[in-house]
């Protein structure tokens, strides 16, 4: 029994743990979890997991809402829009009572339109539409600050938007709504400059403070920017620099307001993800993942410890960074392609990831945690020096088990023979 226990061991020791991982939803579409500016996971502070996605239905696609109450173990399924027009792009928060806030892109006769609807009690309230005008809105990102109150940013266009040139001749400018009462407040621009914004993220802190980001033409490449609300929305800075494109930038922000991005950084060398904090200023931009490597997609999280980490996808794989006091290596998440669309929640300990998976010719939602110690957790692998001690110690183990038995087969041997004399 020993033996086969110790040879167990020193296997679990020569080889990677396995990812235990859960299944959201066997049947999604190809764009579930895209848009990584927006929210779409969170863990009320019950324990209780959600997650907003699409997936097609009834010939469209349709807001599912997911929710699993055993630490993502089973998920159950709730439609959101019902709709008969597609409805993508969907992002939630939940507030402090454990209700859940909804916001997607819905393309009512063919251009997008920015829609809320709130689950409480296991009830949805009717649909509203926020954005306003005649013109294209989409990718809203929501966030609840302190009392409940709800707040969205999305990009559009804005009625009579000046004509200006830019790169794509888009007019992309991001706005900003908040519910007063029982209404939605007249939509402002929080992107000043020249309007070509995109995928604009929300969150606020604990003393109500909101920050956003998104990336921008400047007249030469997109940029990073970001701007705070504290009674008024402050005159956006620039994080990024350098000459290459900024995209696909990603925030969370801890309850003292400190404020973590990633974004994708593009140049002629390719595209990294780059990562930059603000306290009281902004620190430099830091690359993440390796030179060398096509990435896309990042999402970024902070625990309860403050640990920072960044999820992101190259060709069709899963990789993670943590930081603890400095930049961890490179985890590789998911063995085999076909993963995309990362996005990153986090909740006191727990810290939970959710993507979109392609196998085969079904397109499915992954879940797992992968910090804070949850059913279904993401088992990171030991370093190559942790690796070795361990493999060490087993083969030590296995060693002093061998000897001792060795020894009490001769102890055995040697008193039978003792034995054998003394009755002759």
């Amino acid at each position: 029994m020993r033996r086969s226990v110790l040879i167990v061991l020193l296997f679990a020791f020569l080889t990677v743990p396995a990812e235990a991982q859960s299944i959201v939803t066997p049947a999604a579409g190809e764009d579930a979890t895209e848009a990584n500016s927006q929210p779409k996971l969170a863990r009320t502070a019950g324990g209780t997991i959600y997650l907003v996605y699409a997936a097609p239905s009834g010939g469209f696609s349709q807001i599912f809402l997911a929710r699993s109450t055993d630490g993502g173990i089973r998920w159950d399924r709730i439609p959101v829009t019902a709709a008969r027009v597609d409805s993508k792009y969907a992002a939630l928060a939940v507030d402090e009572g454990g209700a859940v806030h909804v916001a997607w892109t819905q393309y009512d006769r063919g251009t997008g339109r920015v829609y809320y609807a709130r689950y409480a009690s296991g009830r949805w309230t009717p649909p509203v539409r926020v954005s306003v005008g005649a013109e294209y809105a989409g990718i809203p990102s929501i966030a609840v600050g302190p009392g409940g109150r709800v707040h969205l940013v999305w990009y559009g266009i804005r009625s009579q938007a000046p004509e200006v040139r830019t790169r794509h001749g888009s007019i992309y400018e991001i706005l900003y709504s908040r519910m007063e009462g029982a209404r939605w407040s007249v939509p402002v621009i929080i992107s000043p400059g020249i309007p070509d914004s995109i995928n604009p993220t929300l969150a606020a802190d604990a003393a109500g403070r909101l920050h956003s980001a998104w990336y921008q033409f400047d007249a030469r490449a997109y940029q990073t920017r970001y701007t705070q609300y504290d009674g008024r929305w402050q005159q956006p800075v620039t994080v990024s620099t350098g000459g290459g494109d900024a995209a696909a930038v990603a925030m969370t922000v801890e309850p003292g307001g400190k404020v973590h991005l990633a974004w994708e950084q593009r140049s002629a060398a390719g595209v990294r993800i780059l990562y930059a904090e603000k306290e009281s200023r902004w620190s430099g931009q830091q690359p993440v993942s390796p030179a060398g490597q096509r990435a896309c997609c990042p999402t970024v999280a902070v625990d309860a410890q403050r640990r920072v980490y960044v999820v992101w996808e190259s060709d069709g794989r899963l990789y993670l960074r943590r930081r603890e006091g400095e930049w961890s290596g490179v985890d590789r998440l998911t063995p085999q392609p076909g993963n995309h669309q990362p996005v990153l929640g986090s909740s006191g300990t727990h810290v939970d990831l959710a993507w979109t998976q392609e196998t085969g010719q079904r397109t499915q939602i992954r879940f797992a945690t992968i910090a804070g110690g949850a059913p279904g957790a993401v088992g990171r692998p030991p370093s190559p020096s942790l690796r070795a001690t361990l493999i060490l110690v087993a083969i030590v183990l296995l060693i002093l088990w061998q000897l001792r038995r060795m020894r009490r087969v001769q102890h055995t041997t040697g008193s039978g023979d003792q034995g054998t004399r003394g009755s002759r």
